[in-house]
């Protein structure tokens, strides 16, 4: 009898030892979450956007809202990274963009607007040219096209500098032809992981300012390369903060966003964004 009570004990820690395990397990893989929605809380937007995958590959975003129609982006990669983005509003490609790397870091970037959803004139295309210097800063050049010289150096926006700290942006300057700093951007961060972190691709992106493309203004996709989340944003123009907003974040189980608050200066609330994952 002691035998068999001994053996049923054995059988159990067996048995307890292998649930644990299990548990461990699952708990372990859901810890690397992939943004399902973001939901805008506003009174002038209610901005609902949608994100789709095929494993952790983004396949598709769309979205809907009170002051625009059906929008969605899709995505194709080579390999693990992207290399195009095009944007439809209803069924009609409006906007595409065009990424090639070097040593596996972003090269340039070439943004094509359509005449009304049928043709890509190259006067409505531009292009980035990147640039990576010592101590961790990339210098983005920017051309639109000629059609005298195929691309001339941008006069609106001709260069822009982005300083990294590990894998998060730290601050932007925007140059003029001359070189002189006409603007400034100093973020700062927490220390969760970005809303965006395991989607294949998505930091290896960025651009001369928090979005990719004007087109993802129309999805709330912004820094999406970074590894955590901003806190802090200000800019300064000629010496002069123009601009200044605060963040706040509650996190779910895993240190992810489950909701973002966003304040300006004065602490007066702006905006707020709900967060749901797969």
């Amino acid at each position: 009898m002691k035998k068999f009570k001994n053996l049923i004990g054995a059988l159990l820690l067996v048995f307890i030892s292998c649930s644990d395990n299990g548990t461990q397990e699952s708990i372990q893989e859901n810890k690397k979450l992939l943004l399902k929605s973001i939901q805008e809380i506003s009174p002038s937007s209610g901005l609902s956007t949608i994100f789709t995958y095929d494993g952790f590959k983004i396949k598709e975003v769309s979205t809907t809202g009170i002051n625009i129609g059906p929008k969605k982006i899709t995505y194709a990669y080579t390999g693990d990274l992207i290399t195009q983005e095009n944007g439809y509003v209803g069924d009609i490609l409006y906007f595409s963009n065009e990424y090639t790397y070097e040593n596996n870091k972003l090269k340039t970037a070439i943004s094509k607007i359509t005449n009304g959803g049928t043709i890509f004139p190259p006067i409505n295309e531009t292009k980035l040219i990147y640039n990576y210097l010592p101590e961790n800063i990339v210098e983005i050049n920017s051309y639109t096209y000629s059609f005298i010289s195929d691309w001339e150096q941008s006069q609106f926006l001709p260069k822009v500098k982005v300083y990294f700290n590990e894998d998060n942006i730290i601050k932007r300057e925007t140059m003029d032809s001359d070189g002189q700093i006409i603007s400034r951007i100093d973020y700062e961060y927490d220390n969760n992981p970005n809303i965006y972190k395991n989607v294949i691709g998505f930091n290896k992106l960025f651009s001369t300012n928090d979005y990719t493309n004007n087109f993802n203004r129309h999805f709330n996709i912004k820094d999406i390369n970074n590894a955590n989340n901003v806190i802090k944003f200000k800019e300064t123009i000629n010496g002069f903060i123009t601009e200044s907003e605060h963040y706040n974040y509650t996190v779910n189980l895993d240190g992810y966003p489950d909701e973002k608050r966003s304040y300006w200066s004065s602490n007066q609330y702006l905006i707020e964004k709900k967060y749901t994952y797969y």
